[in-house]
Parts: C-alpha cells; structure tokens; sequence
C-alpha cells in the first residue's frame, strides 16, 4: 500500500470515529502539561537522523496546541511534518496535522501560519532563532 492509499485509509477510519484533537488552549502551559503526560523524550534521533520533538503550537487565532515536530536531518532542522495530538480509547495518538485539521472546529486561516517552540532547544536548528520563543 502507498503512502495515499494509506493516508485515506486512515482518513476514512477517523471520519468513521472522529478523534478529539487536544489543543486550542488559550495558555501555552496546558499544552506543556499534556506533552509532559507522554512518556517520549523531549527531542529524539531517529535512526535516519530526523529529529522528532514535543513542540506547542501557537495558532494564528492565539491559541495552542500541544504536537509532535518531524525535523530535517540535513537543511538546519526545517519541520518535515507536523503531528497533533488526539486522545481515542483513554489512549493518545499522533495525527498527521493535513488530517488533524478537518477533525478541528476551525477554518485553516485560524491555524495557519503556525508558529512553534520546542520543549528542549536543538543543536543545529536554523530556524528557532530566540529559542525559547516562538518562531
């Protein structure tokens, strides 16, 4: 199966039991405190070098939402994919943000541009410049 096959399977086992995206949060510290609740360090290397990291998002209402950053090995830590966090059977999963954002009560000019910080700085990324604020 590829990746679009895959991506609609997923998508028409969502629409069937919609997820609860976590987020929307008016203060950064709640989206912190649900990232916290999940067990994955803060910042981790992949095997093929990515980075993966607990980051917030600030929305372009003003709001927050606690999420997963995929980040580039080679072009400075550029994000490659951006994960929302969904809570489904007392359980969380990660859902991949172009899918999250039909499952949220928000038009995409709310969301987008996203702005992000991680939990933990990360060596070599070029585009959080005044970490620990929001780029």
């Amino acid at each position: 199966m590829n990746n679009a096959e895959n991506s609609s399977e997923v998508l028409t086992q969502l629409s069937a039991h919609p997820p609860k995206i976590i987020g929307g949060y008016k203060k950064p510290g709640w989206a912190v405190k649900t990232l916290e609740k999940i067990s994955n360090e803060s910042v981790e290397v992949e095997e093929d070098g990515t980075v993966t990291a607990k980051a917030v998002l600030l929305a372009a209402d003003q709001t927050y939402y606690p999420a997963f950053l995929s980040l580039d090995k080679d072009s400075g830590r550029k994000i490659i994919g951006a994960y929302l966090i969904a809570e489904q059977d007392e359980e969380y999963i990660l859902i991949p943000f172009e899918i999250a954002k039909d499952f949220l009560q928000k038009e995409e000019s709310e969301l987008t541009p996203f702005r992000y910080r991680t939990l933990e700085k990360i060596e070599g990324d070029l585009f959080q410049k005044n970490w620990p604020d929001f780029s």
